[in-house]
C-alpha cells in the first residue's frame, strides 16, 4: 500500500523588477513611432532626449516596456496599427528622424502594482507524492514521482567566426528570417543626443569588408560570402571609442540579451549603439592619414578623418590633444613641408611647398605640425594643441616588416577633457 501525501510547492516568479521598481513610467498599450531606445539604468537619457526634442517642436513621449526592458521615446502614440505603418514615412520627414520605426506594446500595469500586490505569495503547485506504508524494515526507498514536464534541450549549433568557434540558439523564434537592411542606431552616451557617423560592416569570418554605413540610415546589406554568416559592425570615428557588435545574418536575435543592441522591423535590422567620446589619456591613430613620400603633403582622402578630428574637437570644447608625427626608421632625408603659416595648399604636392634635407624627427614633427595648421584652418584654437615629432624612436613594428608602413602615423593623445 502507499499513503499518498499532497505537498505544496512554491513556484518562484519570473519577474526581476523589485517593488522598488513600480513607479517605472511604462508604456501604455499600442503602436509608437519610436526615435530611440535606453537602457533600464539610463532613463536620465530618455528624458533629456525627450526634451531636446520638445525644444525643437516635436511632441515626444518617452516610457519603459517590460517585455524590452528598455526605455523607448516616441513621437506619437496610435491604437491602430495600419495608420501608424502608414505614417512612417511622413513622420520621419516631419520630425527629420530617419531612424523611426514603429514598436507595438501591451500595458502590462506592472508600474501600477501596489507594495501589497508586489508581495503576496507567488502561485502554489501541488504535487503528489507516494510512500509506501511502513513494513518494520529500517531501510525503506521512498519513490517519489513528480508530475513535472521534462524541459527539451536548447537547439544549437556551432559556427566559426574570426577565429573563435561559436555557440548560437536556433529554437528562438525570430521576428525577421534574412537581414535585408541594417539601420545603426548610434546615440552620444553622455547626452543621448543622436550622432551622424560611420560604421563599418565587416565579414568576421574572412576580417574582410563588406561596406560602409552611415548612423540613423538605412542601407541593404549582402550576405556575407561564409558559412558562419556572421558579420560585425564596428565603429569608424576616431571622437569615440571604438565598439562593435556580432551576429548572425540570418539569425540576428538569438537571445533575449540581444535585444538590448538588436531589434527588427520588418525587412530591417537596427543595431543600438551608445558611444563614448575619447577622454583624458586616449590615444587614437590616424591611419586614414596618408603623407607623400618624403613630404608632410597629406593626400585627398586624408581629409575625411582630419574632419573627424575637427568634429571631436567642436564636439568637445574642453578637449586638449597633442599630435605626436612617427617615420619608419631614422634616415635621414628630403623633407617637404608647408612653406610657411599662410600656406594652406595641404592635399597637393607642388613646387611652391618648402624643400629641405633633415631627419626622421624632423620629418615626423612636419606632419604633425600640418594636421595642426589644418585644425587651425578649419577653426580650432591653436592653444588647444601641441606638436611632438618623434622620427623612429618609437616604431611598433619592425622597419623591415611587412607591416613597417604602420609605423608612418600621426596619434592623437587627449591629454584634457
Amino acid at each position: 500500500m502507499k499513503k499518498t501525501i499532497l505537498l505544496t510547492l512554491i513556484a518562484l516568479s519570473t519577474f526581476s523588477f523589485s517593488p522598488a521598481q513600480n513607479t517605472l513610467k511604462e508604456l501604455p498599450s499600442g503602436y509608437f513611432m519610436v526615435l530611440a531606445a535606453y537602457a533600464p539604468s539610463a532613463e536620465q537619457y530618455a528624458i533629456n532626449y525627450t526634451e531636446n526634442l520638445k525644444k525643437k517642436g516635436i511632441d515626444a513621449q518617452y516610457g519603459f516596456s517590460y517585455s524590452k526592458e528598455l526605455y523607448f521615446v516616441y513621437s506619437k502614440h496610435y491604437t491602430n496599427r495600419t495608420e501608424a505603418i502608414g505614417e512612417i514615412n511622413s513622420e520621419r520627414q516631419r520630425t527629420g528622424e530617419d531612424r523611426a520605426w514603429v514598436y507595438v506594446y501591451k500595458a502590462q500595469n506592472l508600474s501600477q502594482a501596489t507594495n501589497e500586490e508586489m508581495e503576496k505569495p507567488a502561485e502554489k503547485e501541488k504535487v503528489i507524492i507516494e510512500i509506501p506504508e511502513e513494513t518494520g524494515e529500517e531501510d525503506t526507498e521512498v519513490a517519489i514521482d513528480l508530475d513535472v514536464p521534462e524541459k527539451d534541450e536548447p537547439k544549437t549549433k556551432q559556427v566559426i567566426a574570426g577565429g573563435d568557434t561559436l555557440t548560437i540558439r536556433t529554437d528562438i523564434p525570430v521576428s525577421h528570417q534574412g537581414l535585408t537592411y541594417l539601420h545603426v542606431e548610434a546615440t552620444d552616451a553622455r547626452t543621448g543626443e543622436p550622432l551622424n557617423i560611420d560604421f563599418n560592416v565587416i565579414d568576421l569570418a574572412h576580417n574582410t569588408f563588406m561596406e560602409s554605413v552611415t548612423s540613423n540610415k538605412s542601407y541593404p546589406v549582402k550576405e556575407p560570402n561564409s558559412a558562419s554568416k556572421m558579420i560585425q559592425v564596428q565603429s569608424d570615428d576616431i571622437g569615440y571609442e571604438k565598439q562593435s557588435f556580432d551576429f548572425e545574418y540570418y539569425t540576428p536575435i538569438i537571445d533575449s540579451a540581444n535585444t538590448v543592441f538588436l531589434d527588427n522591423l520588418g525587412d530591417t535590422t537596427f543595431v543600438k549603439f551608445e558611444m563614448s567620446p575619447l577622454k583624458k589619456g586616449d590615444i587614437v591613430t590616424l591611419y586614414k592619414v596618408y603623407f607623400y613620400k618624403d613630404a608632410a603633403i597629406m593626400m585627398d582622402k586624408s581629409q575625411y578623418e582630419l574632419d573627424q578630428l575637427v568634429t571631436m574637437l567642436k564636439n568637445n570644447p574642453k578637449q586638449k590633444i597633442v599630435i605626436h608625427g612617427h617615420t619608419n626608421g631614422n634616415a635621414a632625408g628630403t623633407v617637404i613641408a608647408l612653406k610657411d603659416h599662410d600656406d594652406v595648399d595641404f592635399f597637393n604636392l607642388n613646387g611652391d611647398h618648402k624643400e629641405t634635407g633633415g631627419s626622421a624627427k624632423e620629418l615626423s614633427y612636419e606632419r604633425a605640425t600640418s594636421v595642426g595648421r589644418y585644425l587651425e584652418y578649419r577653426g580650432i584654437d591653436p592653444s588647444r594643441f601641441k606638436i611632438e615629432g618623434w622620427g623612429g624612436k618609437k616604431m611598433i613594428y619592425d622597419k623591415h616588416s611587412q607591416q613597417a608602413r604602420f609605423n608612418v602615423r600621426v596619434e592623437v593623445e587627449v591629454v584634457e577633457d
